[in-house]
């Protein structure tokens, strides 16, 4: 993170890291608030007025100045930072919602953030999203061009978030002296935001549940699993934007029951990417009752797995 930071930073750009307290850390930890505004002082510290939340500040997301432009961030900070981002990789909710660097002061990116808390909401503009967790930031980066999303991410010029797959991800915002009026970022976009993306949003809550299973499903002894995740990451990169296709794909196949899309997708993770290729498993899949594709996908043993993945492999992706 420390390495990104120095690579990516402007002169005039302060260092924050954006947390948030409805995610666990104990109060004593280095990063904790208390332990936050001992070190850097209250002043360092800002709170992010979440819409949904504005009756409950102590529950809001809160802006931490690590360094103003002409400083250099502790170094002692940042490595707590990473690591805390790395071990919350598996949890539900992440403390250490990403590094900003961007020349605002503080209050005023934490209108930013705020404000966009409707621009990027899956029922803009009555809706309100949490679009600085980072799924839903990581999300948003896969459906949307960075052409368009930069612009809306201005002033913040940097967003280093943990991702779906265990690293930092990188979104990047710039200024654009045409087309969308951002404004300074505490204004609304001007824009509606692209189908794809709202979907992202109404469907992150889905999207983590499946990569949580996903995890979870690496550690099964199964007898056969050749598209099972081997690498170095916690899951592949882009995990989030692949568990996003796969509820699509189960969706346009006719299911609907949340075990179903999950359990379809944990074979997909497993066995092969395209089984809904598959035209005698869609059809049964999509025959069956809610909540029956386990028993639908349990009826194929391993030596029909091995011949319909060779299959799909042979005949390749529809064009």
């Amino acid at each position: 993170m420390a390495a990104l930071v120095a690579a990516r930073r402007a002169a005039d750009d302060s260092v924050y890291l954006l947390l948030n307290p409805l995610a666990d850390c104990a109060p004593e930890h280095g990063l904790g608030l208390a332990s936050l505004t001992k070190v850097l002082g209250a002043d360092a510290l800002t709170t992010v007025a979440r819409p949904d939340l504005a009756h409950s500040p102590k529950a809001c997301p809160v802006l931490v100045r690590l360094a103003g432009c002409a400083d250099v961030p502790a170094p002692e900070l940042m490595e707590l930072a990473q690591r805390l981002a790395q071990a919350d990789a598996a949890r539900r909710r992440r403390y250490v919602c990403g590094c900003l660097l961007s020349p605002l002061d503080g209050q005023t990116l934490a209108d930013h953030v705020a404000a966009r808390c409707m621009d990027f909401s899956a029922d803009s503009p009555r809706g309100m999203s949490p679009w600085f967790e980072p799924l839903r930031l990581e999300l948003l980066a896969a459906s949307i061009h960075a052409e368009t999303l930069g612009p809306l991410m201005w002033p913040i010029r940097t967003w280093l978030l943990p991702s779906s797959w265990g690293s930092l991800a990188m979104v990047s915002g710039f200024q654009r002296s045409t087309g969308i009026d951002v404004g300074i970022g505490v204004g609304r976009i001007g824009a509606e935001l692209p189908a794809l993306a709202r979907q992202t949003q109404r469907d992150a809550p889905l999207i983590a549940q499946l990569l949580s299973a996903w995890r979870r499903s690496l550690q099964l002894p199964l007898s056969y699993a050749p598209g099972r995740w081997q690498g170095p990451s916690l899951l592949p990169p882009q995990a989030a934007a692949q568990a996003f296709r796969w509820i699509r794909q189960a969706r346009e196949a006719g299911l609907s029951d949340t075990r179903d899309i999950i359990v379809l997708a944990l074979h997909q993770a497993a066995i092969h990417p395209r089984l809904l290729d598959y035209e005698p498993l869609r059809l049964a899949l999509a025959s069956a009752a809610p909540g029956g594709a386990s028993t639908v996908l349990a009826a194929y043993g391993d030596h029909a797995w091995h011949r319909i993945a060779t299959h799909l492999d042979q005949v390749g992706s529809p064009p």
